[in-house]
């Protein structure tokens, strides 16, 4: 019996950056979010009052801090570290500076695996519509996005993996 829960695939695919963010998450539930706890059972425990409601909602907070603990270890068990690619196109880890074909608004889109997207702070994740569209293209390509409401022209303006670009030599 494996100890990953089933709804963590068996390789979760996670940038550096975000591979620190799982541990600190991960620590900081562990340690802060378990003490806190802690105090808060300690208030709730003066009142002599057995039936005391304080402690029930306690223990559901308790529980679900245990859940996300286990999730967390989970997905730090199964992270995989992807580096971006080094033949510039786009992947986990890479910036992509896009002009939308409609109106040519300018965007620029971080790609992550699934438990690192937050698309408030532009990091899509390669299994959402403009993440999958994103994935393997390069500067000077134009990609088609589908999502549920409309369809997307994206020019790709720049891919940056981090590194500086492979030199080209003259012939």
């Amino acid at each position: 019996m494996s100890a990953i829960p089933a709804e963590i695939d068996q390789n979760v695919l996670v940038t550096a950056d975000g591979y620190v963010r799982l541990v600190d998450a991960l620590e900081s539930l562990r340690t802060l979010g378990r003490a806190q706890l802690v105090d808060r059972f300690r208030e709730a425990r003066e009142d002599a009052d057995p039936e005391n409601p304080l402690l029930f909602e306690l223990l559901e907070e308790q529980a679900q801090l245990e859940a996300r603990i286990g999730l967390l270890e989970a997905q730090v068990a199964a992270a995989r570290v992807v580096e971006p690619a080094a033949d510039g196109s786009a992947g986990i880890g890479s910036a992509v500076q896009v002009r939308y074909a409609d109106g040519g608004e300018l965007a620029e889109y971080v790609l992550v695996g699934p438990v690192e997207s937050d698309a408030a702070s532009g990091r899509v994740s390669v299994e959402a519509p403009v993440g999958r569209a994103l994935l393997g293209a390069r500067t000077g390509d134009v990609v088609i996005v589908e999502t549920p409401r409309r369809t997307e022209r994206l020019e790709i303006l720049g891919v940056d993996n981090g590194a500086p670009p492979a030199a080209t030599t003259a012939a």
